[in-house]
């Protein structure tokens, strides 16, 4: 165990994050969880000093791996008061000018980086998509939390505030890769975001944007929500919307609303709900309905001359 790993074992902060994880994972069984990634080339770092509004946030970030139902092994990491950005590039010659931040999920208190990050930016490269993987500022909560179960619409409101950290950090991102999009042989009008659980709700934010500049050109959310008061702008980006029914975390009817949304406003979206596979089934293979997530999200793209197909 590293040494970040002892002292998060030893600060009680280890419940907090495995808290969070599990408010990311369903039920059920699973295989185990994915290897590693290899290092990615290289990392962003997203704002020159302190980002702003966190100036009192301190500490080292802490990572570890849980074991968690239904998902398997995650890594989980926590305490980010630095935001970066990690770049993951396709193969040589794959790449085809298509970029997509990816925001990963952890009930805004911690980040599963690989289920719904460094896994979900591999399968983007495989089919020539340049992903970003957002390291967003989380932390563990400072007070004590409800004394009871708590309504999603609660959560939703109380979270808030670290939405709109997540949602500063990711729009920041955006403008990185946009105005350095020769650099990462991309094209300007070729980013997207994807989202997952609370990276989902950010990324709906996101969408929702009024500025072109720092709006994705085309969105995907996974398990995800949006305000219900909402309504998408002008030149709204399309979305790719995904849950399954039985999600025990974010009520797949929240889903349902984004596609309401968007279809009343007259602007583009795709919805897959699918019976099983409850929340935080990420890109891995669980025997699950919402395995078939990813077909319908690799057509979607293909469809739109974003991805070229990839053998699994």
């Amino acid at each position: 165990m590293t040494r970040c790993g002892r002292q998060f074992m030893q600060s009680g902060v280890r419940a907090c994050a495995l808290l969070a994880a599990l408010m990311i994972a369903s039920c059920g069984t699973g295989r185990a969880g994915a290897p590693a990634p290899a290092p990615a080339a290289e990392t962003v770092r997203l704002w020159p000093g302190s980002a702003p509004g966190t100036e009192s946030w301190s500490g080292e970030e802490v990572e570890l791996d849980a074991d968690v139902p239904g998902a398997g092994k995650v890594h989980v990491v926590t305490n980010v008061t630095t935001p970066t950005m990690t770049v993951f590039r396709p193969p040589a010659g794959k790449a085809n000018g298509a970029a997509m931040l990816v925001l990963p999920g952890g009930a805004f208190r911690a980040l599963v980086w690989d289920l719904d990050g460094t896994e979900v930016a591999e399968w983007l490269n495989r089919r020539g998509i340049t992903a970003f993987v957002l390291r967003y500022r989380v932390r563990p909560p400072t007070e004590q939390g409800p004394g009871g179960p708590e309504s999603f619409d609660a959560f939703f409101t109380r979270t808030r505030p670290a939405r709109d950290i997540a949602v500063a950090d990711a729009r920041r991102a955006i403008a990185h890769v946009r105005t350095n999009a020769a650099r990462y042989g991309i094209a300007a009008g070729q980013v997207g975001a994807i989202g997952f659980s609370a990276g989902a709700m950010a990324t709906m934010d996101l969408a929702l944007g009024t500025d072109p500049a720092v709006r994705p050109n085309f969105a995907a959310t996974v398990y995800g929500a949006m305000p219900p008061d909402a309504t998408p702008p002008a030149g709204a980006p399309p979305v790719f919307i995904a849950a399954a029914q039985d999600d025990p975390q974010v009520p797949s009817t929240r889903s349902l609303g984004i596609y309401r949304s968007w279809t009343a406003a007259k602007q583009p979206a795709e919805l897959h709900l699918f019976e099983k596979g409850g929340h935080g089934f990420g890109i891995r293979t669980r025997n699950q309905p919402a395995d078939r997530w990813r077909d319908a999200f690799e057509a979607w793209l293909i469809a739109r001359g974003l991805a070229t197909a990839a053998r699994e």
